[in-house]
């Protein structure tokens, strides 16, 4: 299911196939007014979001098919991430699924120095739980500089690797990312910080349908009690 999207005249074509975030479509229609029309089309059971351009009485020409990275990419074009990261990182690929139960994942990880990682530690924190590719977190900090600290806490290493690269490739000073599992981990980190805890955000859990799986799910009794015993008054999740 899906709504063609169309634009004025002199605009390229893009076919998106998957699920179209709303920040990727704005991406690619910023700079153009729109008009919906909803077109509810079925295709091997996958929901899709085409957006179709004409130039005057010309016929569609070409269509473009966006892999679901490229969206993310086209959702946050303007933090100009670079795609030439180190060699010993190599090739990022995402995997969708970590077993949080694994053993290196079952050790609380060490406090960091807060000094050394934030250039004030003391400002007001946000923590993301399952930051994915950090973009989303980068994002908020380049908006912020001076006025909240952010920590991104990840199970996937690679993806904390790369984000720790684009964060010094920035030079941003009030945000930082660790491989660790929120479950085990949030509890010691967020009491040592200096600062008040403002803000937590869980993005898309993975909800581990499975009753067998349930005990992988991030969303758990101690976890929320601890974010309710260091939230800051009139903090929010």
């Amino acid at each position: 299911m899906g709504s063609w999207v169309c634009l004025p005249s002199g605009v390229g074509s893009v076919t998106v196939s998957g699920a179209l975030p709303r920040r990727a479509l704005s991406a690619l229609l910023l700079q153009n007014p729109i008009s919906l029309l909803p077109s509810y089309q079925f295709h091997h059971n996958r929901r899709r979001v085409c957006a179709s351009a004409s130039s005057g009485a010309k016929e569609l020409q070409q269509q473009q098919y966006l892999r679901s990275p490229d969206l993310v990419g086209l959702e946050y074009a303007d933090l100009n991430l670079t795609h030439k990261i180190s060699e010993e990182l190599g090739h990022v690929r995402i995997r969708q699924h970590v077993n949080p139960l694994s053993s290196s994942l079952s050790v609380p990880v060490e406090v960091p120095d807060w000094n050394q990682v934030f250039r004030d530690p003391t400002l007001p924190l946000m923590v993301d739980i399952g930051c994915g590719s950090g973009r989303f977190l980068i994002w908020l900090a380049k908006r912020n500089l001076v006025m909240r600290n952010y920590l991104g806490l990840e199970i996937r290493k690679k993806l904390v690797k790369r984000a720790e690269f684009w964060v010094k490739d920035l030079a941003l000073s009030n945000i930082y990312f660790m491989f660790a599992n929120a479950t085990t981990s949030f509890q010691q980190l967020v009491s040592t910080y200096p600062g008040p805890l403002m803000l937590v955000s869980i993005l898309c859990p993975d909800p581990y349908f499975k009753k067998r799986h349930h005990k992988r799910r991030v969303v758990q009794k101690p976890l929320v009690d601890s974010i309710a015993s260091n939230l800051m008054p009139s903090g929010q999740v």
